[in-house]
């Protein structure tokens, strides 16, 4: 017989029933929720459009003195798309399923990513009013849209208005993922998105003449040398000890994933273009890597295109002189969830908290848990979810009430 449904467990299917899935995420039925939540909790709340049809609702615990900068808990509402051929379980349904071990697991699209956080942090604020506790500083739970897109109009609009600015937040927990091992994973720092294009333009002509000065000759060089940067990344990775995985963060990934140019086999194309994904690592700067990529096209005569290039971050690096990591720290040595701090592979929204400033954390409690996000079949295990709820309760009050 399947365990009972908790109210925890019905208010997080009823979130993760909500679709919304990119590419046309359901944002009103979302706000809707999240809205009527924070008016049965009786949380302050407010909802901020800095682009049209795209909401960020933003969620209050107030502080006994509003004067100290606040803390932050981030999350996204939207979620990847899925391929329903590929699933056992209707991906928004969020049903659950009893194991034979007994375990119960939540099936749906978001359950990991990050549909569980949010639900977290909605209960653990629920738990805060219940009890009348009340931190000395403002307590803010962010849920914004966009970031499965890049976050340009969800968190990367917000943080320019003056919304976000009244925050006057000093410390932001931010999207992490569950744990593999027994240890949480805490993201102190993220890898550069930066995807770039190399166009180079040559003499055309017959395909049985040696002519020269041809787009791809031009070109050739450059592919040549991002590939051996490559090579050298993946040395260095193999090299590191520990789990790989978990190392990946330290290095540059260069991935050359479009090659454009020719229209038949016997004409010699004028223009050629290969596209690279390439993720830096925070250990090198990124904005001396554009110039890098820049000085690489111009040397052989291509044009370079980086179409989005990201600001530099602002927030100082996180060490132990931060007196809110040292309470995350703390937190999680009590509970037996003593953290492993890593370099995350990929990007979330933390990088725009980090761009204005605002030291940022990627954080989940949730431990010896399968990695399924974006992945068919996503689930998550219903009682690490209901474990991380009293973690989130006593983070948010510890955080709130670091003393200035």
């Amino acid at each position: 017989m399947t365990t009972p449904e908790s109210p925890e467990v019905s208010r997080f299917r009823q979130y993760l029933q909500i679709k919304t899935v990119q590419p046309t995420p359901d944002y009103a039925a979302c706000t809707q929720f999240l809205v009527n939540q924070a008016k049965e909790i009786g949380l302050e709340y407010q909802v901020v459009e800095p682009v049209k049809g795209k909401p960020i609702v933003v969620l209050k615990i107030a502080g006994k003195d509003p004067s100290l900068k606040s803390i932050l808990f981030n999350s996204h509402t939207d979620v990847v798309p899925v391929y329903r051929e590929k699933w056992n379980y209707d991906p928004f349904a969020a049903e659950r399923v009893q194991m034979e071990d007994g375990s119960i697991r939540i099936y749906a699209r978001g359950s990991q990513d990050m549909k569980v956080t949010g639900s977290m942090y909605l209960e653990a604020m629920r738990r805060i009013k219940e009890s009348g506790k009340q931190p000395l500083r403002n307590v803010y739970a962010l849920f914004v849209p966009d970031e499965e897109i890049g976050g340009v109009e969800g968190m990367g609009a917000f943080v320019q208005t003056q919304e976000f600015k009244d925050l006057n937040a000093c410390f932001d927990i931010d999207e992490g993922a569950p744990s593999p091992a027994g240890k949480p994973l805490l993201f102190t720092s993220e890898r550069v998105n930066c995807s770039v294009t190399f166009t180079a333009h040559g003499n055309t002509g017959h395909g049985s003449q040696f002519i020269e000065g041809t787009a791809i000759e031009k070109l050739l060089p450059v592919i040549y040398e991002l590939m051996e940067y490559r090579a050298s990344e993946l040395k260095s990775l193999n090299e590191m000890e520990g789990i790989q995985l978990l190392n990946q963060g330290h290095f540059t990934t260069v991935n050359l994933t479009i090659l454009e140019g020719g229209k038949q086999a016997n004409v010699v194309p004028a223009t050629y273009s290969a596209t690279f994904d390439i993720r830096v690592t925070p250990n090198r700067d990124h904005i001396e890597f554009h110039k890098y990529l820049e000085d690489l096209g111009a040397k052989h005569g291509c044009e370079v295109d980086i179409p989005r290039r990201e600001k530099a971050i602002l927030a100082p690096k996180i060490d132990a002189s931060n007196k809110f990591m040292n309470t995350l720290l703390d937190i999680c040595k009590s509970r037996n969830r003593e953290a492993m701090q890593i370099i995350l592979p990929a990007t979330t929204d933390a990088r725009y908290i980090r761009q204005s400033g605002i030291p940022a954390a990627g954080f989940n409690p949730m431990i010896n848990h399968k990695l399924l996000a974006h992945d068919h079949d996503e689930y998550i295990i219903e009682s690490e979810y209901l474990e991380g709820i009293p973690f989130y309760e006593e983070l948010m009050l510890a955080l709130g009430n670091v003393e200035e």
